[in-house]
C-alpha cells in the first residue's frame, strides 16, 4: 500500500498544487544521468532498496527505464519513459506485489500498532497496477491496490475474517490531491460470540489523514445492519455511527445478555447508535428496538428468583383478622406457580410485543433504556392469558436488560 502511493508522493507537497508538483518533476528528470538507487527503512527490520535507471537516448529523444523498489515479500517495477522535449512522462507499473502475511507481522512490531495487531496474521497478496502520463498540466491515469480473497485471524483474540476484497485507488488526479477511495467487501466474520457475512463498505481517505465512510452493509444473523455515512481522523481516531438494523434473529443475541435470556427465537428491527473510542471501547448510544412481525417469536428468561414472583402472593389472604387460622382462608394463586416457571426459565414466552428504548442521556423520567414485553406462556392451558412487564434502567447502558432491575408488571388471568 504505503509503495503504490509512493507514484504520487512527488507530485504531492504541502502549500503546492499537482500542477506545482508536476512542473517540479519534469524540471528535475532532465538532470538525472546514470543510474540513482539507495535503501530506504520505512519499517524497522523491512529494508527497501530502490533504484531508479533513466539512460540518456541518443539526439535527445525519448528516454525509457525502470523505477524499482524491492525487498522481502514485496516487489515494485515501474516502466518510465520521458520525453524531454515535449516535458512528458508515462509510466506503468509492469509488477506490483506485496505479502500480507510477512508485512503483517512486522507492522504489529511498531509500538502505535502493537496492541492493535498483536496475535493477528493474514494470507493473500497485495497487487499494484496502473499507468498514466505525468505532464505540465499534472498526472493522469490510474494507480490501484488490490487485495483479493484474503484473510485475517487473530486466534488469541478469536476472530477471523475471510473472503477479503479490498481496492484502494483509482484516478491518479484525484490520488494526488489527497482523494483515494476505498472498496472493502467481506465474505464472512466470526467472533467468539457472533458471526456475520456479506460486508460492504464504501469509504474516501481525504488529505490522507481523515477517512470518510459512504456507505455499509452487513447480514447478522439472517438480517441486515447497515450504517449512515461517518467520519473518523486517522491521527485520532473516534466513532459515532447511527445503525438501522432490519430482520435481525434473536437468537444470535442472547449470547450478549447472557444473565438475561437464555433462549430466544424471531427478529428485531430498528435503530441504534454505537460510539468507540481507544479509552472506552464501544459504548451503546440511542436507539429504538421493536419486535419484527415476519415470524413469530419467543423468549426464555435466565433463571432469576423472583423476578416476577416477588410482587405477587402466593396465597390471597381473604380474612387477616383471624390470626393464626387465617391460612384456613387462604387459597393458592393460581397464577403463581406459572410465574415462577417463567421466572425461572422452565416455561418460555410466546411475544406479541418487544419495545426496546435507549436513551443514554436520559429521557423525561430519567431512564437510560426501558424494556417493554406483552407474551403469552407457551405451555398451553395456562391459567395465565398475557403477562405484561416493563424494565425501567437508570444508569449506565451497560446494565440494559440486567434482570432484577425497576420493573412494571402485570398479568391477565384466563
Amino acid at each position: 500500500m504505503i509503495a503504490g502511493l509512493w507514484l504520487l508522493m512527488p507530485l504531492r507537497a504541502e502549500e503546492t498544487t499537482t500542477t506545482d508538483g508536476a512542473d517540479s518533476l519534469m524540471r528535475l528528470l532532465p538532470l538525472l544521468t546514470g543510474n540513482l538507487q539507495g535503501v530506504v527503512t520505512p519499517i524497522e527490520g523491512r529494508p527497501l532498496t530502490w533504484s531508479l535507471a533513466l539512460p540518456q537516448a541518443g539526439g535527445g529523444g525519448v528516454r525509457k527505464g525502470e523505477a524499482k523498489i524491492t525487498g522481502q515479500d514485496m516487489s515494485l517495477k515501474i516502466a518510465v519513459e520521458f520525453d524531454p522535449e515535449a516535458r512528458r512522462l508515462r509510466w506503468r507499473v509492469t509488477e506490483g506485489r506485496v505479502g500480507m502475511a510477512g508485512w503483517l507481522a512486522v507492522l504489529a512490531t511498531r509500538p502505535e500498532l502493537a496492541e492493535a495487531l498483536a496475535g493477528a496474521t493474514a494470507t493473500g497478496t497485495l497487487e499494484i497496477a496502473g499507468e498514466g502520463v505525468v505532464d505540465g498540466k499534472g498526472p493522469t491515469g490510474t494507480l490501484t491496490l488490490d487485495w483479493r480473497e484474503g484473510t485475517a485471524r487473530n486466534d488469541d483474540q478469536g476472530w477471523s475474517v475471510e473472503g477479503i476484497n479490498l481496492r484502494i485507488g483509482g484516478d491518479v488526479a484525484k490520488l494526488a490531491a489527497g482523494t483515494v477511495p476505498v472498496r472493502l467487501s467481506v465474505k464472512t466474520l466470526s467472533t467468539s460470540t457472533f458471526g456475520a457475512r456479506n460486508l460492504t463498505l464504501g469509504a474516501g481517505l481525504r488529505d490522507f489523514e481523515r477517512v470518510e465512510v459512504t456507505g455499509m452493509k452487513i447480514e447478522i444473523a439472517g438480517g441486515f445492519v447497515s450504517a449512515a455515512p461517518f467520519s473518523f481522523s486517522m491521527a485520532a481516531p473516534v466513532l459515532s455511527v447511527d445503525f438501522d438494523m432490519r430482520g435481525v434473529g434473536l437468537q444470535d443475541l442472547v449470547v450478549f445478555v447472557p444473565a438475561t435470556l437464555t433462549e430466544a427465537k424471531g427478529r428485531i428491527s430498528g435503530k441504534l447508535k454505537l460510539d468507540w473510542n481507544p479509552t472506552d471501547g464501544v459504548q451503546v448510544g440511542a436507539g429504538e428496538l421493536v419486535l419484527d412481525k415476519s415470524e413469530p417469536t419467543t423468549l426464555r428468561l435466565a433463571a432469576n428468583p423472583g423476578f416476577l414472583t416477588e410482587e405477587v402472593p402466593m396465597r390471597f389472604v381473604l380474612a387477616p383478622w383471624l390470626g393464626p387460622l387465617k391460612g384456613l382462608f387462604s387459597p393458592v394463586n393460581p397464577s403463581y406457580k406459572t410465574m415462577q416457571e417463567i421466572e425461572l426459565g422452565k416455561l418460555g414466552l410466546l411475544v406479541e410485543a418487544l419495545d426496546v428504548r435507549l436513551t443514554p442521556e436520559g429521557d423525561p423520567l430519567g431512564r437510560s433504556a426501558s424494556i417493554f414485553v406483552r407474551a403469552r406462556p407457551e405451555k398451553a392451558g395456562s391459567v395465565i392469558d398475557v403477562v405484561t412487564f416493563q424494565i425501567n434502567v437508570s444508569g449506565p447502558l451497560s446494565q440494559v436488560l440486567r434482570l432484577g432491575m425497576e420493573q412494571n408488571f402485570s398479568i391477565q388471568l384466563k
